[in-house]
């Protein structure tokens, strides 16, 4: 299970040479080779950390003692930096890669999500600060992790092949699944909220171990990574037109996955849930239990289950390729509206379908990529298709959101969803300074 590749010395008619990480899939992958399983878990990882924007950023939200359309909406906008510093991250690390080679880029990703788990650990949690300027600056950091990991790693990987990917790929829903699900089963019995942020931190060293004695080696020197992207743009009438389609496409996909969380803590927003029955049902259950048990697990279900599902469909005629992305982005926009009817039993069916679409797209764009895009510029297409995906990730996960679950409550109010709350009169001094400054 090392996964070690031992490149050609020979490229696809360019004069990039490979490198020891497979500089956007510039080295020839076997694509029947057995998959490195382990390498799973190096993704999953990063996801725990990017899970922040699920459970953690709820519990954040109440140890600040947000209240009311107003504050959530500043609180919000703090939580969408992730978005914004991920966005740019797709972008700025080209001027990493002049130094530093993609591989070592995944290296850096790791070290930067520690320090921002770290940041509301033991500043807020630990220290009882309350700035929003910490919140901003820990889902910054996080984001800014997710930009530099995503592209690079799945390029990184690429000379592993295609089994290795999508398998690989399954791990950011299971790492959103153990934060919102498992972790939060435990913090409703009891365990302190700080813990999400010390877990995941401390599951970071391990990954890097793993990601260090797994990823693929070469024989022979690379140019650095700033060089190949280049390259990629001069030549990007090879390549960037059959990307477009799977840009708007991603960009559809992260909507629904970023829109999602702050839409059902903004709809089901007490600490207790109707449930099985409509919205003004008196049967309740907690919410931590309705999001731990039910709700996060048809979203990881429907994510992770969609991302397999390429591995056993053909690409090979371009309406199949058209037909398969007009599907997942149905289900995508289906899904979504689903939850208008604030009956959070089909809630929880919504999410399953939305985030079906989601990894659908997640999955088909990799195939694609790898089966139609040249190795040369697959780094390019990569970083560029995550970029798409930033753009609706920040819109579905900004202030925005709130004002999509305002419209969706309309004039819907009731006990447990949609329900009217005061607005706090003692909020912390810091906090309402800096939501007055916002």
């Amino acid at each position: 299970m090392g996964g070690k590749v031992e490149n050609s010395d020979e490229t696809d008619g360019s004069d990039l040479e490979s490198d020891d990480s497979s500089q956007g899939g510039l080295v020839s992958a076997d694509e029947d080779a057995a998959p490195v399983y382990v390498l799973l878990i190096c993704f999953m990882t990063i996801f725990q950390g990017y899970a922040m924007v699920g459970n953690p950023s709820h519990a954040l939200k109440e140890q600040l003692g947000i209240t009311g359309e107003e504050q959530s909406a500043a609180f919000q906008d703090a939580v969408a930096f992730f978005q914004i510093t991920k966005l740019l991250m797709r972008v700025c690390q080209i001027a990493f890669l002049v130094v530093v080679k993609p591989a070592g880029i995944v290296y850096l990703a790791y070290g930067v999500m520690f320090v921002a788990l770290m940041i509301p650990a033991l500043c807020i949690y630990g220290a009882g600060m309350t700035d929003l300027w910490l919140v901003q600056l820990s889902y910054g950091l996080g984001g800014v992790a997710v930009g530099l990991f995503e592209g690079t790693f799945l390029s990184v990987i690429s000379p592993l092949g295609k089994n290795t990917k999508t398998f690989v790929i399954m791990g950011a829903p299971l790492g959103f699944f153990i934060n919102n699900t498992i972790l939060a089963t435990f913090n409703y019995i009891g365990m302190p909220d700080v813990v999400y942020y010390y877990f995941t931190a401390a599951c970071l060293p391990g990954a890097m171990w793993i990601f260090h004695h797994n990823k693929p080696t070469a024989t022979k020197q690379a140019k650095n990574g700033y060089e190949a992207f280049v390259y990629s743009l001069k030549h990007c009438g090879e390549w960037l037109p059959k990307m477009i389609p799977w840009f708007m496409a991603k960009f559809v996909g992260n909507f629904v996955l970023e829109d999602g969380f702050p839409l059902l803590f903004n709809t089901f927003n007490t600490h207790r849930v109707p449930f099985p029955g409509g919205p003004d049902s008196t049967g309740t259950i907690p919410f931590a239990l309705y999001t731990a048990w039910y709700w996060f697990p048809m979203m990881a279900a429907g994510d992770t289950i969609s991302r397999r599902v390429p591995k056993f469909l053909s690409l090979e005629d371009p309406k199949n390729c058209y037909a398969y992305l007009t599907f997942a982005f149905l289900l995508c926009v289906g899904g979504e509206s689903l939850t208008a009817l604030l009956i959070p039993l089909v809630t929880g069916l919504a999410t399953f379908i939305a985030n079906f679409g989601n990894g659908f797209i997640y999955g088909l764009s990799a195939k694609y990529i790898d089966q139609f895009i040249e190795e040369e510029h697959r780094y390019a297409a990569y970083n560029l298709w995550c970029l798409a995906g930033d753009v609706g990730g920040y819109a579905g996960g900004s202030s925005l959101a709130v004002k999509v679950a305002h419209h969706v409550c309309g004039d819907r109010h009731y006990e447990h969803v949609c329900a009217i709350k005061k607005h706090m009169t003692a909020l912390p001094s810091a906090l309402n300074a800096t939501i007055k400054n916002e």
